[in-house]
């Protein structure tokens, strides 16, 4: 039963959580205010990673999960949703919030070794590698309403999928809890949203799929596993990538934002920003099911 309710409670949690995230972003001055590079012409409140955080944690507090995942997540992923709600607030600098990143990784790796959940050195390296460019990638993907959060939830739905091939009960069920919190949040996000996800939200659900993805693939040690979410995670890992090099190439700053994005390549081709925000959810969900296939042959 557990497993059946699991999306619609998150899914609840999360959705009433909409006044509280509007309030607590209005207090806290979180505000995107409207420029040149964005696509909104009015302030947004953007601090709606609360509601997806909240209803993660609280559930994943009661969730029959083995402690080694269920406290570092909690540790880590509040961490992470700590440094983007300051972001969100105060805009740190490209480095501040990078040494953020580092230090709830810190605290995830940390607790997981506490926990008695070893890992070698080299594991761990890889480990951090993916879960600070993951967390990265779906920050950098957060540009229109609706999409880093369609995306994600792509991602967790077939992150569940492959973790349910793969026998691990543990991630299949934080997959669907994420999944129903995500879920919970988008309808106030898209389309026309009355709030956005900002860096509490965006880094949040990069982090915790990060997370989730890496131990997967530890727990399995499975080449296939690792092919698979090379494609899960295609859209944003693509989008992260071709965007730090074309930084680099003109010389510019690769942690600076700037407006050459794949979804902002489609608005200047005419696209709807529905339609765009649409067109890359779906694709996310083609890639992600191509690596599911690839995991069950």
């Amino acid at each position: 039963m557990l497993y059946l309710l699991i999306i619609p409670i998150a899914f609840l949690l999360s959705f009433v959580l909409f006044r509280p995230s509007l309030a607590i972003s209005k207090a806290a001055g979180a505000i995107d205010l409207p420029n040149s590079r964005k696509m909104h012409s009015k302030p947004m409140a953007r601090a709606g990673g609360f509601s997806s955080f909240t209803a993660f944690s609280t559930i994943l507090l009661i969730a029959p999960i083995n402690l080694s995942l269920r406290i570092p997540l909690l540790l880590g992923g509040a961490t992470m949703f700590l440094i983007g709600f300051l972001d969100d607030t105060i805009n740190l600098s490209p480095f501040m919030k990078l040494s953020g990143q580092f230090l709830a990784l810190t605290v995830y790796l940390f607790s997981t070794e506490l926990l008695n959940y070893s890992a070698s050195i080299f594991d761990s390296i890889i480990t951090s590698i993916w879960i600070v460019f993951i967390t990265n990638a779906t920050n950098i993907i957060d540009g229109l309403d609706g999409l880093a959060g369609g995306v994600s939830a792509s991602q967790s739905l077939c992150l569940a999928v492959l973790s349910l091939i793969l026998g691990n009960g543990d991630i299949f069920l934080c997959s669907l809890l994420l999944l129903g919190a995500i879920l919970g949040f988008l309808p106030r996000n898209f389309p026309r949203a009355k709030i956005f996800m900002g860096d509490s939200g965006a880094l949040f659900l990069g982090f915790i799929l990060g997370c989730l993805s890496s131990r997967l693939f530890l727990d399995s040690q499975s080449i296939i596993c690792a092919i698979a979410l090379l494609l899960i995670f295609r859209v944003p890992s693509y989008d992260a990538i071709f965007s730090f090099a074309r930084r680099v190439l003109k010389g510019k700053n690769p942690f600076f934002a700037d407006r050459g994005h794949f979804h902002h390549k489609h608005i200047d081709l005419g696209f709807s920003k529905e339609c765009t925000t649409l067109a890359l959810v779906t694709i996310s969900l083609a890639f992600g099911l191509i690596g599911v296939v690839v995991a069950s042959l």
